[in-house]
């Protein structure tokens, strides 16, 4: 007690000094007064009487606080004074606290989550030495629109000795290739490079050597560089593997080194690593004759020259490019407008997914600005709570820096923990999220929690705090001292400002919403997309044959020795008990096809500017029919049409309609490639489109070839990888050892992979939509339900503060629906504002989303009307319930605590 007295005297000599308006002053001494001599008439004694009317104001301890403030204290003692102080305002609300911090840990969690994928493919630079000077070499037709053609050698000589601007430049192909020799064969996935590859990404071995001058060779040197995961998995990390020969499409090749763990090919991501790497001077057998026009190279890198920038190496290669058009004009037609163009390489690698992750990086942002208006809304209702404590303070003269200091210090001890709560919760957001982003998104090896994600998470929470905490603390640091002090609710400022907090918070939550309906409908739509065929009871399975270098060892090497294969494999396919029908393909539908060729049609001349182009598909007689694709004019391919009968073709029904708009194409000639001497192909059949590149590519026109009759496109392209298809009742599973049984029983070193059912295949082809759809749809309704908890808390705030006035009203006759529609009118009048300013930003920033749509439009109106009007339903139901709470007010409790 006598502490106390001391601390009362101490406070009362503070309070003189302190600097204030006297008139306020004078009057909170006077309601201190009164209130001191209520006290002593109750029975306190005068020290405890003065203590509970300091402590009725609820600003005892905020008070101690401001005295010790302006004893000197250092920065770091004020600090921790106004942690405590903190501190011990949430311990005595947990539910508050508990809420506000689960909040921003959801909203920091997924920003860690999502950005930690951004930066690794995005941000983060590509984990080769001086990444920047390394570029992606592109050939292009414009006039006809070709892009990202394939080349020839002569052409990537004069990349090496004729443009002047690399150090280095390299090509490579990937495919897949056989392993032989162990107890089973195995499907790698391999490159074949030029010797300076790894050269030019300054690649160094983990054991052994890579590619150098001693393994320069027209054609395939025998020497290979196998990965880090091929080594242990195969190779059991046994470093004796150098030197050792292994058998690769039936080839004898040595291995030379193995790369370190961390290296991955440049190239485009797929669900398999690169295991093997070739090296080749792709001008010998089995490579075509490197003549200029025989362009059969797919890609190609190079280090730019140190000095040389972007746009001059582009200037150059744009003159060299128009140099080599009016030297070689047969070669490069004019139509073609033939150039080259070079990317950087990070960009090259991930601009097909670039939209796609700054897509959902944009919905995070906007979850974590919804959850801090959030935040902000609570804070500001519970400053609302704290006027007596404010009023105390300002009239004992505590300064505005000083109140606005301490409650950012509450918002921000709350921002740091949720953020750490977050940072926790990101860990295993990441894990699932890796599990479900499709593997064609680049890097995904690269993706990590580092420090510089942590350094972002914990920036992102800081800014977060002051973000929720910024406005509540300048609204305290002006409380109504007089308004203070007799109790009375915030003025109209606070009011106008926790009703542009829920504005805005429900405008963004309509932007996130409509950007996830339009997802959801696109996808919707794509899955509901007729691909051509009826992919029930159809099961797939891949087989590679070997493509060897030295003839002598291919046992495919002749068209007659491939359609034995096949007609055998196929009649035994058909011998296995559930299958009703089995055929072959090159590329199953949706997968994509790398390959284009110029089509040839008899006797139509080829206008100014125009190239024609298709997409070949070999397939075997009974595809049709065992994917059940109708067949709209003309016949199927039969046993008879095999090499050495009339070469025939069937095209779909694109084709038909670009090339013959306005003619039957059956019985016209057509002709794959530029070479005169390829031969012309019957038309027999048109096919309706089969959607051969993925559900959302339209109109490529493709022909069909028999799998028994060669293709001489003479393109430097061999089919040797093809899958199976059976229609059958029976699962995958169940058929997978019988397909690879019936495989072996031709040819044990043939190895089977990738056996799925075809609903699998279309899932597969919409796995990087289905991603962004579903992230994106489930922060649209994590968003609804914040707004609805936002409108909610704003309306149940006002109820409670209003209650005098909806007593009063009540008891001067007004009913409960009056009450309701008073309540109502301003849920309904904010739910609008929000919803209207939600619909113009999101039709005013909606074409950043279009290449992520298919057949909606960026304001499609379906989704701009439906989305807008169940939000709407939605937060009127959220205002409905403190609404009817209203109604229930007792008036004459709410007139006796008046």
């Amino acid at each position: 007690m006598r502490s106390l007295r001391r601390f009362l005297e101490r406070l009362t000599n503070f309070v003189w000094k302190r600097r204030g308006d006297p008139r306020l002053r004078e009057e909170m001494e006077d309601h201190l007064s009164l209130q001191t001599e209520d006290n002593i008439r109750a029975g306190m004694p005068p020290a405890e009487a003065r203590r509970q009317a300091v402590l009725k104001f609820g600003a005892v301890e905020a008070i101690r606080e401001d005295y010790h403030a302006e004893q000197g204290l250092p920065f770091i003692e004020n600090l921790l004074q106004d942690l405590r102080y903190a501190m011990r305002l949430f311990s005595r609300s947990p539910g508050f606290a508990a809420v506000a911090i689960a909040m921003i840990a959801l909203g920091i969690g997924a920003t860690t989550a999502i950005f930690s994928v951004v930066d690794a493919v995005l941000l983060r630079s590509l984990a080769y030495p001086e990444p920047e000077s390394l570029v992606k070499i592109f050939f292009n037709n414009p006039g006809t629109e070709s892009y990202a053609v394939r080349f020839s050698v002569p052409e990537l000589e004069d990349l090496r000795n004729r443009a002047g601007v690399f150090e280095q430049v390299s090509v490579s192909a990937r495919g897949s290739i056989d392993l032989t020799g162990g107890s089973q064969p195995e499907r790698l996935e391999a490159v074949a490079a030029s010797p300076n590859y790894f050269s030019l990404l300054r690649a160094n071995p983990q054991i052994g050597r890579l590619f150098d001058s001693q393994d320069v060779a027209l054609g395939y040197a025998p020497v290979v560089v196998i990965s880090d995961g091929l080594w242990r998995s195969t190779f059991a990390g046994d470093p004796r593997v150098l030197g050792r020969t292994i058998h690769l499409d039936n080839d004898p090749y040595t291995i030379v080194g193995v790369l370190p763990p961390g290296f991955r090919h440049p190239g485009r991501a797929s669900s398999q690593d690169v295991e093997v790497w070739q090296t080749s001077g792709f001008s010998a057998a089995p490579d075509p004759p490197p003549t200029r026009g025989t362009r059969s190279l797919p890609q190609a890198w190079g280090r730019l020259k140190p000095g040389v920038t972007l746009a001059q190496a582009q200037d150059r290669l744009t003159a060299m490019a128009g140099e080599l058009r009016r030297e070689y004009p047969k070669d490069y037609p004019s139509e073609g407008k033939w150039t080259i163009e070079i990317r950087p390489l990070q960009e090259a690698l991930v601009g097909d997914v670039r939209p796609m992750l700054l897509v959902l990086q944009g919905a995070v942002a906007l979850i974590v600005f919804i959850v801090a208006l959030n935040i902000a809304n609570l804070l500001l209702a519970r400053a609302s709570g704290r006027q007596h404590e404010m009023a105390v303070r300002s009239a004992l003269g505590a300064s505005r820096g000083r109140i606005v200091r301490q409650m950012l210090t509450e918002s921000l001890l709350l921002s740091f923990v949720g953020g750490a709560a977050g940072i926790a919760l990101a860990e295993g957001a990441l894990r699932l999220m890796l599990r479900l982003i499709p593997p064609t998104v680049p890097r995904l090896s690269e993706v990590t929690i580092d420090w510089t994600v942590l350094l972002l998470a914990l920036l992102a929470s800081l800014l977060t705090g002051l973000l929720f905490g910024l406005a509540p603390a300048l609204h305290s640091s002006k409380p109504d001292i007089r308004g203070g002090v007799r109790g009375s609710v915030s003025g109209a400022g606070g009011t106008r400002l926790r009703d542009a907090l829920v504005v805005s918070e429900l405008a963004m939550a309509v932007v996130l919403m409509i950007g996830g309906g339009l997802l959801l409908r696109t996808l919707r739509d794509l899955i509901r997309e007729n691909p051509g065929f009826n992919p029930s009871q159809v099961v797939a399975a891949s087989v590679n044959l070997p493509y060897p270098t030295n003839p002598s060892l291919d046992p495919y090497l002749t068209i007659a020795q491939q359609t034995a294969f096949y007609r055998e494999l196929r009649r035994r396919m058909n011998a296995i008990p559930g299958v009703e029908l089995a055929a072959f393909v090159s590329d199953l539908p949706t997968t994509g096809q790398p390959f284009n060729f110029a089509l040839g049609i008899e006797g139509r001349p080829s206008k100014s500017g125009e190239e024609l182009r298709v997409e070949p598909v070999i397939v075997s007689p009974d595809y049709f029919r065992v994917m059940q694709a109708p067949l709209l004019r003309g016949r199927s391919f039969a046993e008879d049409d095999r090499d050495g009968n009339l070469p025939v073709a069937i095209v779909d029904a694109s084709t038909a309609r670009r090339y013959w708009p306005d003619r039957d194409p059956l019985g016209r000639r057509v002709r794959l490639g530029q070479d005169p001497a390829s031969s012309w192909r019957t038309i027999v059949g048109v096919v309706r489109d089969i959607k051969q590149d993925g559900l959302d590519v339209d109109g490529v026109p493709h022909v069909y070839i028999s799998i028994y009759q060669k293709f001489d496109a003479q393109q430097g392209v061999v089919f040797r990888d093809f899958s199976t298809v059976s229609r059958t009742s029976l699962p995958a599973g169940v058929l997978e050892p019988q397909i690879r049984r019936q495989v072996e029983s031709i040819d044990p070193r043939l190895p089977v992979y990738n056996v799925t059912t075809m609903n699998e295949v279309l899932e597969g082809s919409l796995a990087s939509r289905r991603f962004s759809a579903r992230l994106v749809g489930g922060f649209a309704g994590l968003a609804l339900l914040l707004a609805s908890i936002g409108i909610y808390g704003l309306l149940a705030y006002v109820v409670g503060q209003r209650s005098r006035e909806i007593g009063l009203r009540m008891a001067l006759g007004a009913t409960r629906a009056d009450i309701l529609k008073l309540i109502l009118h301003k849920g309904i009048v904010l739910t609008a504002i929000g919803v209207v300013a939600g619909v113009i930003l999101s039709a005013s920033t909606a074409s950043m989303m279009a290449s992520l749509l298919y057949g909606v439009r960026p304001r499609d109106p379906a989704v701009f009307l439906v989305v807008p009007a169940l939000f709407f339903a939605v937060a009127i139901m959220a205002s409905y319930i403190p609404a009817w709470r209203a109604t229930k007010v007792d008036p004459m409790l709410a007139l006796r605590e008046s």
